[in-house]
């Protein structure tokens, strides 16, 4: 019976953890109101063209859709008032990042993408992170058959996202100068994300968190003080064989009327911010 039972869990497990050519990628898919037009095409784009994909899970302060799992933002460790706290200890900055359209949430954001691999239960020990804003258009794989994460880079060039990195883990630097971590999705892999928490915490003596919103810069506290995607990024690039980096077209849109055309063009994903919308 024993060994029924055993055999029993294992089969879950395996099912759970694999798909039909090897490792499974669970995707996440941080969200606000502001994205819910983007978001039925950014879930749809996941289930037809990332390669691997098992669950698809929307964190939000509220349910948003019923076409993949919800996990509510208040299962993480720390809230929006949180962050704002541990941002500042002036109580009017907080309160300015607290207003509507404030940087509390964007920081707020970040944190629950790193913080996903391991508050979600059973998740994958491969995370796709991506933003609400993004849709793909065609298959794109983000394994290696031996299980390397593949990586796509962009450009953006923001000093203030490499002096809060270096602050966090001086160790920690801008590798190549000619790569962005900025694409609007990230792999995270788990076994690789505890490095880098555990590497933070030991240097700050704080939960990773608390140590990632203390060395935001005042200066940058109302911008973009600070970049998940450029530190996991340039984390993974300071660690050679864990890796591979392949790029993928892409593009930065104002609307998503044109999605067939960009398809047909060969682009493999593009993003529609807020800031571009028509």
């Amino acid at each position: 019976m024993n060994s029924v039972k055993f055999l029993l869990i294992s089969l879950a497990f395996f099912s759970l953890n694999f798909c039909e050519a090897g490792p499974c990628i669970d995707v996440v898919i941080p969200c606000v109101k502001g994205d819910l037009e983007i978001l039925p095409f950014c879930i749809k784009g996941i289930r037809k063209n990332v390669k691997a994909a098992n669950r698809i899970i929307i964190i939000s302060k509220e349910k948003l859709t019923d076409d993949a799992e919800w996990v509510p933002e208040s299962n993480f460790p720390f809230s929006k008032e949180d962050v704002a706290m541990h941002l500042t200890t002036d109580e009017d900055s907080r309160r300015k990042l607290l207003d509507k359209g404030g940087r509390a949430g964007w920081y707020l954001q970040q944190l629950l993408k790193l913080y996903a691999p391991f508050v979600i239960d059973g998740i994958s020990e491969n995370v796709l992170i991506v933003d609400a804003d993004t849709v793909f258009l065609n298959p794109v794989t983000f394994l290696g058959n031996d299980g390397l994460g593949l990586y796509d880079f962009g450009n953006e060039k923001h000093p203030p996202y490499f002096d809060h990195m270096q602050r966090l883990l001086p160790a920690l630097k801008k590798v190549d100068p000619k790569k962005s971590g900025i694409v609007h999705h990230m792999l995270f892999q788990k076994k690789y994300l505890k490095e880098l928490f555990e590497k933070v915490e030991a240097r700050h003596h704080l939960p990773f968190w608390k140590a990632f919103c203390s060395q935001v810069a005042p200066q940058d506290l109302f911008f973009s003080g600070a970049s998940e995607y450029e530190i996991y990024f340039n984390f993974m690039l300071s660690k050679k064989g864990s890796r591979m980096i392949r790029p993928l077209k892409h593009l930065n849109v104002s609307s998503i009327k044109n999605l067939e055309k960009y398809k047909k063009e060969g682009y493999h994903y593009v993003s529609c911010h807020y800031y571009l919308r028509d």
